[in-house]
């Protein structure tokens, strides 16, 4: 379950504001027009079947290969976007992967080459990851216990984790707050399952501050802005606030037995969205305790925002789907063959700001979509069967001068 959020980017500004008075940029060097993608990006691919993972230099329309201990890896950017963890939940291992580029807001520094970072981390079915400024946070399922760790321990020989339990094993979830505390899951054995049933607040050494105060059946999904964090329920969103406080944002009578176990939060507007397969899109409004639906669907496959903020997108039956950030559609294209329900390998996507990059594993390849007029690019081919994206690097054109 899990996502990393918008939030980290927001926490990161302050950080790359700082960075700036450090290095300078050469301006001679020449800005690519808009059609193209920005030099500094990069898209990091795993392999459904093996552990290779490919590098991406859309740019160029090159790639990189790189091995890692097991397949079908989940990808997660940290908040720079210099690293992405590497999660293989059944074999208990993250590592994490370095694209040696620095963002620094207005261009970018080169910093090596593109490798493996030193620390490893190892527990228990490592599932759910979120960071935030330079943290970053891995709820491990098989003993409910947090992994915490910072960027700058990434490349540091000998550094380990700091390791808290937090609950018992269980299939869940957390999202930091500013004041340095935690929302996790908290499972209640009188429901039958994996999934939680409540949301307590703890330290950062894993003691309890705030109990849950709402029981649910099932928890799947959440989002957080560092005040609250939304968690997706049987029964409705639950809000939890730093300061303990929790309550209930109905589902509307429409939804039936249907939920969303899926939240995303977008910090340029500051928006939370929920979706679920059998529902569609939904903006949640912690204001009037409301759900607006952006898009109704029972074929919705993922839901993504752009680090930009300035658009979304969907993937529905193999149909892209872009709308504005105020939840207007703008338009459609046809990228990938109709997706099967049981397909084993299904498409993913990820947004830059000027493309959408939506993987196609029957075909082997990447279709860059680009976002100002919808158009699709020549594919990309990828070696192996692609299984997850992200984007890592920056999404410059202008390099620094170290």
């Amino acid at each position: 379950m899990k996502k990393t959020t918008l939030l980290s980017r927001f926490w990161m500004m302050g950080l790359l504001a700082a960075s700036l008075s450090a290095c300078h940029t050469d301006d001679s060097k020449n800005v690519q027009p808009t059609d193209n993608e920005a030099a500094f990006t990069r898209l990091l691919v795993s392999d459904a079947e093996t552990g290779d993972l490919t590098l991406v230099n859309p740019a160029r329309q090159t790639t990189e290969k790189f091995s890692a201990p097991f397949g079908s890896n989940a990808l997660y950017p940290t908040a720079s976007g210099r690293f992405s963890a590497v999660v293989n939940r059944a074999n208990n291992h993250v590592r994490f992967f370095d694209s040696g580029i620095v963002d620094h807001g207005d261009h970018a520094d080169v910093k090596g080459t593109p490798k493996w970072a030193a620390l490893t981390l190892e527990a228990s079915l490592p599932t759910h990851v979120y960071v935030w400024g330079n943290r970053i946070v891995v709820f491990n399922d098989g003993e409910g216990s947090l992994s915490l760790t910072t960027e700058d321990e990434l490349h540091t020989a000998g550094a380990k984790a700091k390791v808290i339990k937090v609950d018992v094993p269980h299939h869940g979830a957390v999202v930091p707050f500013s004041n340095g505390t935690f929302a996790v899951t908290k499972k209640d054995h009188s429901v039958a399952g994996t999934l939680p049933q409540g949301v307590k607040i703890v330290d950062e050494n894993g003691v309890v501050i705030k109990e849950s105060t709402i029981a649910v059946t099932s928890i799947h999904g959440d989002a957080g802005n560092g005040d609250v964090a939304l968690f997706g329920t049987t029964s409705g969103i639950l809000a939890v606030n730093k300061d303990g406080s929790q309550q209930l944002i109905k589902y509307p009578s429409d939804f039936g037995t249907g939920w969303l176990g899926s939240i995303v939060y977008d910090q340029s507007s500051k928006t939370f969205y929920g979706f679920g397969a059998a529902l569609g899109v939904y903006r949640i409004d912690l204001v009037t305790n409301t759900l607006t639906p952006i898009l109704k669907t029972d074929q919705l496959h993922t839901f993504k925002v752009s680090n930009d903020g300035d658009v979304f997108a969907m993937l529905t039956d193999g149909t892209l789907k872009g709308f504005s950030a105020s939840g207007s559609a703008l338009r459609d294209l046809k990228v990938v063959d109709a997706i099967a329900a049981d397909a084993k390998v299904k498409p993913d996507f990820s947004i830059t700001k000027r493309y959408v990059y939506v993987t196609d594993p029957v075909k082997n390849q990447i279709i860059p979509v680009l976002r100002s007029n919808f158009s699709s690019k020549p594919a990309i081919s990828v070696p192996g069967k692609p299984y997850r994206i992200v984007v890592i690097g920056a999404q410059q054109d202008k390099r620094g001068e170290d």
